[in-house]
């Protein structure tokens, strides 16, 4: 039986990011896919749109994203720092476009998602000292 994303599995995406400037421009911001990983459905307020739109998906499902540097903090709300560090994008373009494919859902162990837990707490912001809005 294939596992889909519910509350509390650890998921590992494969993100190809692209700025999207023109209509015919497109840049790559990430050279080959780099990985995410973390624990669906942590946070205290519920689920950010992210993880709404990856709710019941399985290995090999994909989702292309276009967004606004404006709406991306509240897109992937506390996963937002860490999308931006996995990224490697100090500052967000205006606009981007992610490619996102599911590659691994398991199980987490019960210190991974204190950990999660507690880290979901402590990504209220960065206290505006790097630009990004939150």
């Amino acid at each position: 039986m294939t596992t889909t994303i519910q509350a509390l599995k650890k998921v590992t995406l494969a993100l190809i990011a692209c700025n999207t400037g023109g209509e015919t421009e497109k840049n790559n911001l990430t050279r080959s896919p780099v990985f995410f990983e973390f624990i669906y459905g942590v946070a205290s307020d519920g689920l950010c749109p992210f993880e709404g739109a990856l709710h019941d998906k399985c290995v090999g499902e994909r989702l292309i994203l276009t967004l606004d540097a404006s709406e991306t903090h509240e897109y992937f709300g506390h996963l937002f720092l860490q999308m931006r560090q996995v990224l490697g994008l100090q500052l967000m373009p205006e606009s981007m476009t992610l490619e996102v494919e599911v590659t691994d859902v398991r199980e987490a162990d019960n210190r991974e998602i204190v950990q999660s837990l507690a880290k979901a707490l402590t990504s209220g912001g960065c206290g505006g000292s790097c630009g990004c809005g939150c």
